[in-house]
């Protein structure tokens, strides 16, 4: 082992651009493996990132920084690298740039969003298809982080800058590459998940979940978010239809989400209890809209359940609970229909067959009962008897 690291470290320091590639890969296969290539850290950080070098290599060597170890003065120069690389001429080269953000230690964030947020955001906007799924899973993937947002509360710029970016994430849904669509819904779709789960802890009154400060900051990204998903509701439901299968199952929760957000008016509890959490910018993400009335709420609604009805009899097991659960949610909201927990429950229960659906089945009992309520009475008593079949085979499977 240490005569081929020493020999990729040769390779690295030659200004054979073919040497230096190959001595990458070689070193990325080694840490796929599991062995440790931390010793040549320094000569990529120095031979590779910090000097002239092809695309090939910028690209291999960003790569090969995520899955190593780096003393401080390493990640100095691989933040300078970033910053040097976002607007390099090859996008595979910049995307990789944007990627290694992910990987940075979290003080070393705001430094470098406030050198490079101008060409952070020129992301979003470049030609290249690949450099924009990587901004968007990138940041997505950042930016819902509690470190993050902990900074964010004590860095107003960090925070203007960011609830920009979740502007740009949530515009991306509309993006004409189906993977930045895809990688859009879905950071939309985490960012609501996060903020659930924060705030039900905090009101389960669990110490560990971060404060007051921080729950306000993702409340105002997630009524930014809301308020864009709602208005652009009907051009998102026909971009999702043009998704592939299991990309357009990204799309669902972020519509109902939103859609449900605005029906059952918690989108105006959060408007009213969130504030900005560092400076008047900040306040962008959370500001106003017209009140909607109670007849769009419905309309609204009743877009989203007849966009979905039709994926209930895919061919898709995940699809179609992942449908029906989320359409079971919507029949619990004002001017829900009973009919709507009625095909959802119906088509949840065809799954219960299903081979490939089979380790699911504890889910699909407790999505059933769970929303019994929603059901008419005859319906409710109909399904008792198959519900009680349903347990007692849970039981012996368990046994």
């Amino acid at each position: 082992m240490d005569i081929l690291i020493a020999q990729i470290q040769a390779d690295l320091r030659s200004n054979d651009a073919l040497r230096q590639s190959g001595a990458l890969l070689q070193a990325l296969q080694q840490s796929a493996a599991g062995r440790d290539v931390s010793a040549v850290a320094r000569s990529t950080c120095e031979e590779i990132l910090a000097s002239p070098a092809s695309a090939v290599s910028k690209k291999l060597a960003f790569d090969l920084i995520r899955s190593t170890r780096l003393t401080p003065d390493l990640w100095d120069t691989v933040c300078s690298a970033v910053r040097s690389d976002l607007d390099f001429p090859d996008p595979e080269v910049a995307s990789a740039a944007v990627s290694i953000l992910s990987a940075l230690p979290s003080h070393r964030l705001p430094r470098l969003v406030a050198d490079a947020h101008r060409e952070i955001a020129a992301c979003f906007d470049s030609a290249s298809d690949t450099l924009r799924l990587a901004a968007t899973e990138t940041l997505g993937c950042i930016l819902a982080r509690d470190d993050v947002v902990l900074l964010c509360h004590t860095s107003p710029g960090l925070l203007d800058r960011a609830s920009a970016w979740w502007v740009r994430i949530a515009e991306g849904t509309l993006d004409r590459s189906d993977a930045v669509s895809r990688a859009a819904f879905e950071a939309i779709g985490r960012l609501f998940q996060e903020f659930e789960t924060k705030r039900m802890s905090r009101l389960a009154g669990d110490k560990l979940i971060d404060g007051e400060n921080s729950l306000a900051i993702r409340s105002n990204w997630v009524v930014a978010a809301i308020d864009l998903v709602w208005k652009k509701r009907n051009a998102l439901m026909t971009r999702s239809l043009a998704l592939p299968v299991e990309s357009f199952r990204a799309s669902v929760f972020t519509l109902v989400y939103a859609a449900k957000a605005v029906a059952s008016g918690s989108a105006e509890v959060l408007r009213k209890h969130s504030r900005p959490g560092g400076s008047s910018n900040s306040g962008n993400s959370a500001s106003t809209v017209d009140p909607t009335s109670s007849a769009e709420k419905h309309i609204g609604v009743s877009d989203v359940v007849s966009h979905l009805l039709p994926f209930l009899s895919s061919l898709d097991p995940p699809l179609i609970f992942e449908v029906g659960i989320n359409m079971l949610s919507l029949a619990d909201v004002p001017g829900g229909k009973p009919e709507w927990a009625s095909a959802s429950i119906i088509a949840i229960l065809t799954l219960w067959d299903r081979q490939e659906f089979s380790s699911a089945r504890e889910s699909i009992v407790r999505a059933v009962v769970t929303n019994l309520h929603l059901i008419d009475l005859s319906m409710q008593v109909s399904l008792f008897k198959r519900l009680l079949f349903m347990v007692r085979n849970l039981r012996a499977e368990s046994d």
